[in-house]
């Protein structure tokens, strides 16, 4: 398995992921891949500026030994705290390949990606959903500490801090 940045030939194979993983976010995922593929694009720029996105987005996968996208990852800023905080993107490993240690290894590729931003914290939100128990464990294990949650119909959405 190698992490590699995330460019067009793997832009769709990484949608189809995302999408897979977080079925009741499918909008968001195509719109946010969509946005990573035109960001030199000055109306898809003016776009992410009104939705309270600063430029650029990275994205990363992990590829399998066929070149096929298992697992992606990424980071972006929002305007409302781009003085202190970088938030992850899209983490998620392929169902049929998890307990391999990708999570691992993409969640480490993400915080020393946030370190490199200079940034105090590194930010992501989550969900109690039983889908993402084993990203639960692996945010705790990082360290992530929980800063806030918010009641949904069947679930919590959690937000984590991880202090850079």
């Amino acid at each position: 398995m190698i992490i590699r940045t995330l460019d067009a030939p793997f832009i769709k194979q990484a949608v189809k992921l995302a999408s897979k993983v977080f079925p009741y976010r499918a909008l968001s995922v195509h719109l946010s891949f969509w946005a990573y593929g035109h960001q030199g694009n000055p109306i898809v720029s003016e776009l992410m500026r009104l939705a309270g996105y600063v430029p650029p987005i990275d994205y990363w996968v992990a590829l399998d030994e066929n070149n096929e996208v298992i697992g992606t990852t990424g980071i972006y800023t929002y305007k409302k705290d781009s003085r202190e905080a970088v938030w992850m993107a899209w983490f998620c490993v392929d169902p049929a390949h998890k307990g391999q240690g990708i999570g691992k290894r993409l969640l480490e590729h993400s915080i020393a990606m946030a370190r490199a931003q200079g940034k105090q914290y590194f930010r992501l939100y989550t969900s109690t959903l039983p889908r993402e128990a084993a990203a639960q464990r692996l945010y705790e294990k990082y360290n992530f500490k929980i800063t806030k949650k918010k009641n949904r119909v069947f679930y919590q959405l959690l937000y984590r801090e991880l202090a850079l």
